[in-house]
């Protein structure tokens, strides 16, 4: 077998290169399944297309006070920059809804970080943040201020390796009923929606 030329080889090296890149770029731009609860109940299901490469799908559910934002992002492994940004684009969501919902003097406090949680059959990342408010608690003129938690913040990361997808999933839920009892139901309804969220 004869050996190529110099010039030849170089072509071959590129044209070998060339066609990696190619794979890459079609499979960040191959469309995801986006990973989506069991069941919506009332929540108001918002879909659509953040980014085309990689391919990332965003689906916000809302209902009042609760929220919940799941990124569905191509990945090769986790993590990643797309994960990271996908991370931070619905940590901005989740942000900006606590305030629109609870007011703009907040206090988001973090309560726990675990990588090792088992979620919907994968090994997931989740951080649970506490959202606290001052309330005045009491009748005059017998009145207090306390600092309240009124809100929960989770976020819920995995990858699923069989497709190459990563799910980045915020929510938001109320933690504190005395004013609206209703509210307490609203919050079973969201960690319904979280709990029944799967890949495929």
């Amino acid at each position: 077998m004869r050996a190529l030329s110099g010039r030849k080889r170089l072509l071959v090296v590129i044209g070998a290169y060339a066609c990696v890149g190619l794979c890459y770029c079609v499979f960040f731009a191959m469309p995801v399944t986006p990973a989506e609860p069991s069941d919506a109940f009332t929540f108001v299901v918002e879909d659509r297309t953040y980014s085309v490469f990689p391919w990332i799908h965003e689906t916000l559910y809302t209902n009042g006070k609760a929220m919940v934002a799941i990124a569905t992002i191509r990945t090769i492994s986790t993590p990643s920059s797309a994960y990271g940004m996908a991370f931070e684009r619905l940590d901005g969501y989740a942000e900006d809804y606590v305030r629109d919902q609870y007011g703009v003097e907040v206090d988001v406090v973090t309560e726990s970080r675990l990588s090792d949680y088992a979620f919907s059959g994968h090994t997931a990342t989740r951080f649970t943040y506490g959202v606290f408010k001052e309330i005045v608690v009491g009748i005059p003129p017998f009145q207090t201020t306390q600092d309240v938690r009124v809100a929960e913040v989770g976020a819920i990361a995995w990858f699923y390796n069989v497709d190459f997808e990563s799910v980045v999933l915020f929510y938001v839920t109320p933690s504190y009923f005395v004013d609206d009892p209703d509210l307490s139901y609203l919050s079973s309804q969201t960690f319904d929606v979280v709990d029944g969220v799967s890949c495929h």
